[in-house]
């Protein structure tokens, strides 16, 4: 009794963790982008592949350089998108304009940038390299600042009232005029006071009290070692793990995956070993999840037989929504070490083989939960990477042997009481 009392405290604080507006606003925001993201990357990996006749060709039919705007324009701007894209998401749940939001994001987000002369000393230009990956602390608070702006001046009424006969675009225009224009002013004061400061501008004060701390505490095995235990405990206890434990670090998680791609891109040497598609490459989907499959398969239960054939393709791409609740895992104590612990040490033994050279290092192409096993290891670091997943899932088998088992023999003996 006194276990479950503790779970439901520590289950409180996880749903009210899940029902954040900031970290709803931001964790949707950037799933908003996985096509931008998904897409730019396997751009690199047709760009990049590392065969000499296939880069001569490229090279001959002219198309190596126009390969290379594709990642500009994505994952390159993706701080640009991710400022529409979260404003856009946190102004639905206030249920206000988020189209009008998303657009007031993106003119704070330029503004605060480092604006320089060219060469010529007469044009004004902005580094292309502030829109990537470099750029996403910066966008997220951005879009949370103005939406709360926006949503402050229409709570008071401060704004422009116009007759109902006025089309709703323009009315909607209206309506933003008085926080587009508190914003531009709130947003230029805070540029110049930092002008004169050592961070200088906003994006460099930003990386310094938010970024760089944070990107410390991402970059520790140890800690993504503990996170990956909190989000299955938190699935175990019925709540989205991924959802609540990584919202506040997939930004971080996500903009060092950005840095391994322009890395890998270039043909340097990759920064990271963790990093977003890290987790989802070593300690999600099919590689947590095989053995439960696999042994479910075997079970004299006929209830375990079925579910496991209805449950083995979703498995394979990463779908464990049917054995959460199907067998369940969820708050099931019999399966409490396997379901909470196998990611953890799938990234322990990753990162360990990583460092010791037995696997390279990531590249950076972006991995989601919906892509299968297997595939997601051959594009995000080869065939070794692939190989690795296959000897994961092989460790999972014999992780969730006897706990499966167990839980075979209780189900049965529960069907004989029934008769």
């Amino acid at each position: 009794m006194e276990i479950r009392n503790k779970f439901s405290g520590f289950e409180k604080v996880a749903i009210k963790l899940q029902q954040n507006k900031y970290l709803n606003a931001i964790s949707s925001g950037l799933a908003s982008l996985m096509p931008i993201i998904i897409v730019g990357s396997l751009f690199v990996v047709v760009d990049t592949l590392n065969i000499e006749a296939y880069q001569s060709f490229l090279e001959s039919i002219g198309l190596k350089n126009f390969l290379n705007y594709i990642n500009m324009v994505t994952n390159g701007m993706l701080s640009i998108y991710a400022a529409f894209s979260i404003a856009y998401n946190l102004a639905r749940q206030y249920k206000i304009d988020g189209f009008m939001g998303g657009l007031m994001a993106i003119m704070a987000f330029m503004l605060v940038q480092p604006f320089s002369f060219m060469q010529d000393g007469q044009t004004l230009g902005l580094s292309v390299n502030l829109f990537g990956a470099e750029g996403i602390f910066t966008a997220i608070v951005l879009a949370i600042l103005v939406i709360e702006v926006m949503r402050f001046c229409i709570d008071k009424g401060i704004y422009v009232r116009m007759p109902k006969e006025v089309p709703e675009m323009v009315e909607r225009s209206f309506k933003a005029l008085t926080s587009t224009a508190i914003v531009i002013i709130f947003v230029l004061i805070i540029k110049i006071v930092l002008a004169k400061t050592p961070f200088e501008t906003v994006p460099g004060l930003i990386t310094a009290i938010i970024q760089a701390p944070l990107k410390s505490l991402g970059g520790s095995w140890i800690s993504l070692v503990i996170i990956m235990a909190i989000v299955n405990l938190l699935w175990f206890l019925g709540i989205h793990g991924h959802l609540v434990a990584l919202s506040v670090l997939t930004p971080t998680y996500i903009a060092m995956d950005l840095e391994n791609l322009a890395a890998y891109q270039a043909g340097s040497e990759l920064p990271n070993i963790i990093g977003n598609s890290f987790i989802y490459v070593y300690g999600s989907g099919a590689c947590v999840l095989f053995g439960l499959v696999f042994w479910l398969w075997k079970c004299k239960s006929e209830r375990y037989k079925t579910l496991s054939k209805l449950a083995s393709v979703p498995m394979l791409f990463g779908i464990g929504e049917p054995l959460a609740f199907g067998v369940p895992y969820t708050l099931n104590f019999t399966l409490f070490f396997p379901v909470v612990f196998s990611a953890s040490i799938n990234v322990i033994l990753a990162y360990v083989a990583t460092i010791i050279g037995i696997l390279p290092r990531l590249n950076g192409v972006a991995i989601q939960g919906g892509m299968p096993v297997v595939f997601t290891g051959m594009i995000a670091g080869g065939v070794r990477v692939a190989l690795f997943q296959i000897f994961l899932c092989f460790i999972n088998i014999l992780i969730f042997a006897p706990f499966v088992k167990k839980l075979d023999k209780i189900n049965l003996a529960e069907a004989e009481l029934e008769k």
